[in-house]
């Protein structure tokens, strides 16, 4: 019976070790997400579409859902051509733009796989100017965090 306290406390520390360590993974996880979306925000605010799908693996894909006659509607830019030329559609009628993303959630998949969730504010200089949920997956190439996945809801926020 004397065994029992050292066995908990042995498995309570295990637990708390273990929760620390991912808490660690966690704080990682949004140090990076906030410094590769703060940057992805600084490049969409130039409106250089080569540049946007260079921040994208060679396979990256991009998926839209909106609502369409209300039915949800998907539409996928697969590989940095068609993701270029996704940006380079939404650039075409430039203006001046601020734009902001949001980290609300950020985890290590892997030490070289995150995933991101968050808020795109397309225009912060501009009232009314569309609020973009989204859910990225990166992959660490080479020290870039390339995005492999960006999915992004048109459907209203506010």
């Amino acid at each position: 019976m004397r065994r029992f306290p050292f066995l908990a406390l042995g498995l309570a520390s295990m637990i708390l070790a273990s929760s620390a360590a991912v808490a660690g993974d966690d704080a990682k996880a949004r140090e990076i997400a906030e410094k590769v979306t703060t940057e992805g925000a600084a490049i969409f605010d130039t409106l250089d579409a080569r540049a946007m799908a260079a921040t994208y693996d060679e396979k990256g894909v991009i998926v839209a859902y909106q609502k369409e006659n209300g039915a949800i509607v998907r539409e996928t830019h697969e590989g940095r051509e068609k993701v270029e030329a996704a940006y380079a559609k939404i650039f075409e009628n430039p203006e001046t733009i601020k734009s902001r993303n949001t980290v609300d959630h950020a985890r290590l998949l892997a030490p070289d796989l995150l995933s991101i969730d968050g808020t795109f504010e397309m225009n912060t200089l501009k009232p009314g100017s569309p609020r973009i949920a989204f859910h990225q997956v990166r992959l660490n190439k080479g020290g870039k965090w390339l995005v492999l996945t960006m999915e992004i809801s048109l459907v209203k926020l506010d």
